[in-house]
């Protein structure tokens, strides 16, 4: 019987915390570090590669949008380096990316929001954290001002599809009342305050549900499950539509804009994107879910078509997303994958891909089990 109950605690654990976000993709290097510049010194050596699977028709298009791109990362570039330098000038640290946070910064730079859906022991389902930086003779009225100003712009954002905020349900308003406030710093003249507000309902299945007749609309183009999408946006995004990451990656699906963002704009307008708009773009969660869906619709169909098996090939498909299929198609093509059963390809890409592309591929394949349960 004692054997019994431990059991059905552990199961309602697991249950409690399976739809928690999960932020192990981590990045080692700091932003244009010589790694940094390496990992993007690779992928523009695996874009040639990329070619051979592309529709000749399409191929000048690609080389001509390549270029634009190089011109607008230089500028890019200049802009994130200027940023960075005024933060550290501001706030005395360095500042990073994390790919499911979603960072909301004032036009001065003084204050900002931290948006996660990762729960902690007081705020199971994540929380929004705002900071402010102060002069240290700041009275608390201006304060409590700063953080709530930040805190409103924050709460009250709103979702380019759904033209609600984001945050639209998730927060409740006397929670922003009553916040309290910390001190968490002092350095030279200035304070740095902080404080956190919860998130109150599941984040997961409030978000979800306002992207379901977009995902309807994929699941009708490309055959693509709904499952399959909310998994891949939970695990790329936390669903949160703003957020990027150190490399680049960018809204719900984190696409890179000029690979597979670009790839996908291509194959659907026969045209090549200009780097602004589809930066912008990628932003609303209407256009990112039809490029990341297409993008995956070209990984089934044109990357990884020599699997004829769709459970198998479904396997390298999220491997190809996280890792790259040019990285993911070498590693099998020499492989007899006729011989491989199910289980025995999952161990294979588990084992032998980086630590990053194997915790993905498991994650990916949890969630969908999850949501399979709610959207079919």
């Amino acid at each position: 019987m004692k054997k019994l109950f431990i059991i059905i605690i552990l199961l309602l654990t697991i249950i409690l915390y399976s739809d928690l976000p999960d932020i192990d993709i981590n990045f080692d290097s700091n932003l244009f570090s010589d790694d940094f510049n390496e990992y993007f010194e690779d992928m523009n050596k695996e874009w040639n590669e990329h070619l051979k699977y592309i529709d000749k028709q399409w191929e000048k298009l690609y080389e001509e949008s390549q270029k634009e791109w190089d011109k607008y990362y230089e500028e890019y570039t200049k802009k994130e380096v200027e940023f960075i330098k005024n933060f550290k000038a501001i706030w005395g640290e360095d500042f990073e990316y994390v790919p499911d946070k979603w960072y909301d910064f004032s036009n001065d730079l003084k204050s900002f929001s931290i948006v996660t859906f990762k729960g902690d022991i007081e705020n199971k389902y994540g929380y929004i954290e705002v900071k402010v930086i102060v002069d240290k003779n700041e009275s608390k009225k201006n304060i409590e001002k700063k953080i709530k100003d930040q805190a409103e712009k924050t709460i009250f954002k709103k979702d380019e599809y759904t033209n609600k905020p984001i945050l639209d349900n998730l927060v409740k308003k006397n929670d922003l009342e009553t916040v309290k406030i910390k001190k968490e710093k002092e350095f030279e003249n200035k304070v740095i305050y902080t404080t956190k507000i919860p998130i109150k309902n599941n984040p997961f299945l409030e978000r979800a549900k306002q992207y379901i007749p977009i995902i309807d609309n994929i699941k009708n183009k490309y055959g693509i499950p709904r499952s399959f999408i909310l998994s891949i946006i939970q695990k790329e995004s936390s669903f949160l539509p703003n957020v990027r990451s150190k490399s680049g990656a960018l809204g719900l699906m984190q696409l890179i804009p000029r690979y597979a963002a670009t790839e996908a704009y291509i194959y659907l307008y026969n045209k090549k994107p200009n780097p602004r708009s589809l930066v912008n773009e990628l932003y609303n969660p209407e256009k990112n879910i039809l490029y990341g869906a297409t993008y995956i619709y070209l990984l089934h169909n044109k990357y990884f078509e020599f699997e004829k098996d769709y459970s198998k090939r479904k396997y390298l498909v999220i491997a190809g997303y996280n890792m790259g299929p040019i990285a993911i198609s070498k590693m099998v093509r020499g492989l007899n994958l006729e011989n491989f059963d199910l289980s025995s390809l999952y161990h294979y890409l588990i084992n032998n891909t980086r630590k990053e592309t194997s915790n993905y591929l498991n994650k990916v394949l949890i969630y969908e089990k999850e949501w399979n349960k709610v959207y079919p």
